[in-house]
């Protein structure tokens, strides 16, 4: 089942496993005392299915490969393939949101296909009129016939997403007329793995085209994914050379902060961004990208 179906199992659960294995000796602990220091007796008396918050969340960290079970389950341990960085007490918890995109939306992760495809459908809408609430959310995927595809078949499915989607960096929320709204725009996401992008080089400057490459590499949910092509071919694909507005949006927002500066250089292989040509000449077609460091 997809994290995306286990509602008791939300990002703070599973990253309150995870930070606290993170500074245990040797990342491990017996699983009987996590539960309890985690989920402690008193709050469980009297329930007849105990710590089903811990357990629910520990199950999906399990099984995307976030943690292992060792000793047949007596014991609990950070995946020791995880990378370095992922399993270092200064970085790990900073670095958990992309440890998990990467586990979650990983080619072989069949249990987390839908998810991502619900990912994918979602960061694929325009930003400027993007279904916020489940309502208009229902609205849009009848109107694109994608209801087979995608699973947000209930307002509970739409706000785990919601709330996954804010926790990767890959939309953000706010108040509109009394009702929650979520906006797909993946400017933290994309600011997180700047460095790794560019392969830590500051200054560095590559063809746009190729960054959107490496960042459908790291991340398939994006242009020239697979689950965004997926998507792309049942509501339809960008017109050549085009990024979505949503992708467009954040690269935008990351030059104003500093972090890139988005050039266009003559006779250079050009992607349009759409919808925010007064902030660049040439109607928003880029040839080139720069990285210009800073707290990523």
């Amino acid at each position: 089942m997809s994290v995306l179906k286990t509602a008791l199992a939300n990002p703070s659960r599973m990253q309150g496993i995870f930070r606290y294995l993170l500074q245990a000796k040797g990342q491990r602990e017996k699983k009987e005392i996590l539960e309890r220091i985690l989920s402690p007796d008193k709050l469980v008396e009297d329930k007849s299915s105990p710590r089903p918050m811990f357990r629910a969340s520990l199950n999906e960290s399990i099984k995307c490969g976030l943690l292992v079970e060792e000793e047949e389950g007596v014991y609990i341990t950070l995946n020791p393939n995880l990378s370095e960085d992922s399993r270092n007490p200064k970085f790990g918890t900073q670095l958990l949101p992309t440890t998990l995109a990467n586990l979650f939306f990983a080619s072989d992760n069949d249990d987390e296909y839908d998810f991502a495809l619900d990912c994918a459908w979602y960061l694929s809408q325009d930003i400027y009129d993007a279904p916020g609430t489940w309502e208009a959310v229902e609205q849009r995927v009848n109107q694109q016939q994608v209801g087979n595809l995608l699973k947000l078949s209930s307002d509970r499915l739409f706000d785990q997403l919601g709330d996954w989607m804010c926790y990767l960096g890959l939309a953000w929320r706010h108040a509109l007329g009394g009702k929650g709204v979520t906006v797909p725009d993946s400017t933290v996401y994309i600011k997180r793995n700047l460095r790794h992008l560019f392969q830590r080089q500051v200054g560095t400057e590559i063809l746009l085209r190729e960054f959107i490459n490496r960042l459908a590499n790291n991340c398939p949910l994006f242009e020239t994914g697979q689950f965004r092509e997926t998507i792309e071919d049942n509501i339809g694909h960008r017109q050549p050379n085009y990024l979505s507005t949503s992708t467009a949006f954040a690269l935008f927002r990351l030059q104003e902060e500093g972090y890139i500066q988005l050039k266009r250089k003559s006779d250079a292989d050009l992607m349009i961004l759409p919808k925010a040509n007064h902030q660049v000449d040439d109607d928003g077609r880029i040839s080139h990208i720069i990285y210009r460091g800073g707290e990523s």
